[in-house]
């Protein structure tokens, strides 16, 4: 090969060797940007981590709390007063209007605030894409309006204060312009705390609506929005109509850790009548205490004149009514009157011990309604304490939280009386029919012993 082949050969060498590279570094940028996504034109801002690269500016603090907006949230960006704002930074993400590979337009997110007046969040852009449309708003979304208008935040306003997990949806381009993010900072200007969730960027709102695992379409269509010359306020009409169809939802088994310390001697005084009412059922039957084999087989015997083949019945039906007539048999020539008030004895003794191993249901059923009342009485001191603690700023949301939380203890209280109370009269009710049977059948063998085989003898002299 000459010179000029050579030279030829190593240039489309180079340059397809460019091309190639090139299409790496893009594919590996994509990726670096969508490393969070769940789901097609979905990135991950925060559902239970950050993304990849991401990092919060204050290290030595704690941000992510375990918990969150939904049952299946596993963590939650947590934010105190005291070590606001929550600056997370790494980020490199276009805004723009028709959205391209790694680049967005629209935002869904979840929050709350604990009380207070205010609560933000602002997207920290690059200085080249910061336009005039964005700094109106200093590219913050506030919610709240504050009592001291001096150091109030600055932003789009999205109405009140979400006193309860709200989730926002927001067209990031319509409101600020072409911008590329590069951080987002949690602000909680004042007491009290303040929590982030399910933080999503969607290239459309289809994208949105197409993730349910996330975010519930219900939740995340958007909502109706009206132009004022203030900011963009979400229609609350429409707002009322899309909580009024999701309704109230309760996660169980939260509340009952919210129970606190007094849940611990509910969980062991339901586990004591559940163990107890299981060994009762079992032993209080009648196999246990007047199997019915036992009476059919001693009337045959009695009936031959066989007293070993009735003994021999007691041995193979062990019970209560087995060792009253195995009594009876084997001091027959005691006396009617002295063996029937043994034999009775005997019986009355064995059914009063059945009894009594099913008294400590009746004393959970009394016991456990008072201590979660006493849970919340408990609960309700601290609720009060709450409220003078912060006066007005919590709103109704710290009472109406710290007295649900209360109420737990005494709602397991009930569930575990109430089961306990009934299985006591259940079993109760069933000793007791059982002791019926032994009595009769104690008469029956008795009167067949002496006043039958005494009537014979008679007719027999006459």
């Amino acid at each position: 090969m000459d010179y000029t082949g050579m030279k030829t050969y190593l240039k489309k060498n180079i340059m397809m060797m460019f091309v190639l590279g090139a299409a790496l570094l893009f594919t590996l940028q994509v990726g670096a940007q969508t490393n969070g996504k769940t789901g097609k034109g979905l990135y991950e801002l925060f559902s239970t981590r950050v993304p990849d690269g991401a990092q919060w500016t204050k290290s030595d603090h704690r941000y992510v709390r375990h918990g969150g907006y939904s049952k299946k949230s596993e963590n939650y960006i947590y934010v105190e007063a005291s070590k606001s704002p929550a600056e997370l930074t790494g980020l490199s993400i276009p805004i723009r209007e028709n959205p391209g590979p790694g680049e967005y337009r629209y935002i869904t997110f979840a929050w709350i605030k604990w009380g207070g007046e205010q609560i933000g969040m602002q997207f920290n852009v690059s200085e080249e894409s910061a336009g005039q449309k964005g700094k109106k708003y200093d590219f913050s979304y506030i919610a709240g309006k504050p009592k001291d208008l001096i150091n109030q935040l600055k932003g789009l306003n999205l109405g009140d204060m979400p006193g309860h997990w709200v989730v926002m949806t927001r067209d990031l381009w319509k409101d600020f312009g072409n911008i590329t993010l590069t951080g987002i900072s949690f602000i909680c200007p004042e007491r009290r705390d303040a929590g982030f969730d399910e933080i999503f960027l969607a290239k459309t709102q289809e994208d949105i609506k197409n993730a349910p695992k996330v975010l519930p379409s219900e939740i995340a269509t958007a909502v109706p929005v009206e132009e004022r010359d203030d900011a963009l306020m979400y229609d609350e009409a429409a707002t009322d109509s899309v909580a009024a169809d999701q309704g109230v939802q309760i996660d169980w088994g939260a509340q009952i850790k919210a129970g606190g310390s007094m849940m611990y001697p509910l969980y062991l005084l339901g586990l004591i009548a559940l163990v107890i009412a299981l060994q009762r059922l079992i032993t209080s039957r009648q196999g246990r205490l007047a199997p019915e084999p036992l009476c059919k087989s001693v009337n045959e015997c009695l009936v031959n004149g066989d007293l070993k083949g009735a003994l021999a019945a007691c041995d193979k039906y062990p019970s209560t009514l087995a060792n009253s007539l195995r009594f009876i048999f084997e001091h027959v020539k005691a006396g009617r009157e002295a063996v029937s008030q043994t034999a009775g004895d005997m019986a009355a003794r064995d059914i009063r011990t059945h009894l009594a191993r099913i008294y400590p249901l009746s004393v959970i059923a009394s016991l456990a309604p008072l201590i979660g009342l006493l849970g919340t009485v408990v609960g309700m001191i601290e609720a009060f304490g709450l409220v003078a603690l912060y006066g007005d700023e919590g709103g109704a949301s710290i009472l109406s939280d710290s007295i649900s939380k209360a109420l737990i203890t005494t709602a397991a209280g009930l569930i575990i009386a109430a089961p306990a109370i009934a299985l006591y009269f259940i079993i109760k009710n069933r000793i007791m029919r059982m002791a019926s049977l032994v009595e009769v059948e104690v008469e029956n063998v008795i009167t067949k012993l002496y006043l039958d085989n005494k009537e014979e003898n008679h007719e027999t002299e006459l």
